[in-house]
C-alpha cells in the first residue's frame, strides 16, 4: 500500500530528476541547477513531507527534527546562491544536504511502514 509520505516522497525525487534533465538538456550553469533543487526541495518538505512526518507518532520527531535542521540549512545555501559571490563550497553542500534528506526521507519511510505493521 502506497502511503501519503511515500507518493510525496516520490514525486520529490521525480521532481529533481526532471530538474537533472532540464538543466542537462538546456546547458544550466551549476548554480542554477542547484539553487532550483534547493529551491524544490524546500518547498515539497516545508509544504508536504515535512508536516507528514511530524504527524508521526512522538518516537519519530527525532527524524522530524533532523529533516528540519537540514532543510534550514538547505535554505541557507540556497540564499548564498543569491549573492553575486558565494561560498566555493556552496554547491557541494547543497548536494550533501539533499544527500542527506534522501537518507532521512528514506528512514521515515521505513519507520512509518514499521508502524503500519505493528497495526
Amino acid at each position: 500500500m502506497t502511503t501519503t509520505l511515500q507518493q510525496e516522497i516520490e514525486r520529490w525525487e521525480a521532481d529533481l530528476e526532471r530538474i537533472a534533465e532540464n538543466s542537462a538538456s538546456d546547458n544550466w550553469f551549476l548554480e542554477e541547477r542547484r539553487f532550483a533543487e534547493a529551491q524544490h526541495t524546500i518547498t515539497a518538505f516545508r509544504g508536504h513531507i515535512l508536516p507528514l512526518v511530524a504527524h508521526q507518532q512522538p518516537h519519530d520527531a527525532i527524524v522530524s527534527r533532523e529533516i528540519e535542521h537540514l532543510v534550514d540549512h538547505l535554505e541557507d545555501l540556497r540564499n548564498d546562491l543569491y549573492r553575486t559571490v558565494h561560498p566555493p563550497t556552496s554547491h557541494q553542500e547543497i548536494a550533501e544536504t539533499m544527500a542527506a534528506l534522501r537518507a532521512l526521507s528514506r528512514v521515515a519511510l521505513r519507520v512509518e511502514r514499521s508502524l503500519e505493521d505493528v497495526r
